[in-house]
């Protein structure tokens, strides 16, 4: 007669509570190593995709300022110079060439925007302004409101207008005697400041001087005309309003004033800043694409602002 040992009568041996937790605690190790791999990796996405947008806009630039002569024009939303304010963006002039010809077509610019509620407030535009344009938007942004209802002189105050991440480079101006920061004349206010031009290349006012690429003197692959803006940190960053899509290089890169921010405090809201790590991408006056750090020279930074100050770049490059 046999008799099996104690150990063999068992069955398959299992996990202790121990090996368990370290099992465990391993695959959370590892969870966390990958994890920042993978967020990085959807970042380059969100990234590429921004920077694609911005390409788009920029060649839509250049292929409006080959059909017309110049740079799309803003007009601001009250008589201005003369002319009657219909608050017509440069983004507006623009969607033909991203494959928007139908909305353009459909919007009615007659009369004055402010306080008339004509212009681009027309009733029959009021549908069309608060629509999302994919193109002028960052899908790093992690954008709460995709449209904004506090824009500055709105008829009716509380219109919704959709936002945009990107806007025009009006230069190196401080915008006014309350700006926290140095930098050239005012000049975003022809009412106010007499100036017809900004040293940049997209301003509220800009049909009244229009700029033709002539002018950049510094060469277009010198200077920057389009960079990226936060719509839920500025409260007037919405595409169809010429009054809201310029931002200056007065303020540094990345730049975000003290929290609560107040709509107020635009003299200081009115620059470039993005969500991506250490710095904003901007188009160029040829069309190219490139990410500018938030660390850069000032004095570098808005020289490349401007179409004709005669800076040049640093030796080697930025």
């Amino acid at each position: 007669m046999s008799i099996r040992s104690s150990s063999s009568s068992r069955g398959p041996r299992g996990f202790t509570l121990v090996e368990l937790l370290v099992v465990i605690a391993i695959i959370g190790i590892l969870i966390a190593l990958l994890l920042p791999a993978v967020q990085a990796a959807r970042e380059a996405a969100r990234s590429a995709q921004c920077t694609n947008h911005l390409k788009q806009i920029a060649l839509a630039v250049l292929n409006y300022e080959s059909s017309y002569g110049v740079f799309p024009i803003s007009i601001a939303h009250y008589d201005e110079g003369g002319v009657q304010g219909n608050g017509l963006s440069w983004m507006v002039g623009i969607l033909p060439f991203i494959e928007q010809g139908p909305l353009f077509d459909s919007l009615n610019l007659d009369g004055q925007a402010h306080p008339a509620g004509n212009g681009i407030f027309n009733a029959e535009n009021h549908d069309k302004i608060k629509e999302t344009i994919p193109t002028y938007l960052c899908p790093s942004d992690s954008i709460k409101n995709l449209v904004k209802t506090n824009v500055w002189l709105a008829v009716p105050e509380d219109l919704p207008l959709a936002v945009t991440s990107y806007a025009g480079v009006l230069g190196p101006h401080d915008l006014g005697d309350a700006s926290l920061f140095e930098g050239e004349p005012d000049c975003h206010n022809y009412a106010a400041t007499d100036h017809k031009e900004c040293l940049g290349s997209f301003w509220r006012h800009s049909h009244l001087a229009p700029v033709k690429i002539t002018s950049f003197l510094d060469g277009t692959s010198n200077t920057i005309i389009i960079g990226e803006v936060l719509p839920d940190y500025d409260d007037f960053k919405s595409w169809a309003l010429g009054n809201a899509t310029w931002g200056g290089t007065h303020a540094p890169i990345n730049y975000f004033a003290p929290e609560p921010v107040d709509a107020w405090d635009w003299k200081n809201q009115e620059s470039f800043r993005s969500r991506h790590p250490g710095g904003v991408h901007f188009a160029w006056g040829d069309g190219h694409v490139s990410f500018l750090s938030e660390t850069i020279s000032k004095d570098v930074y808005q020289g490349l602002s401007t179409r004709a100050g005669g800076e040049l770049p640093p030796p080697g490059g930025l």
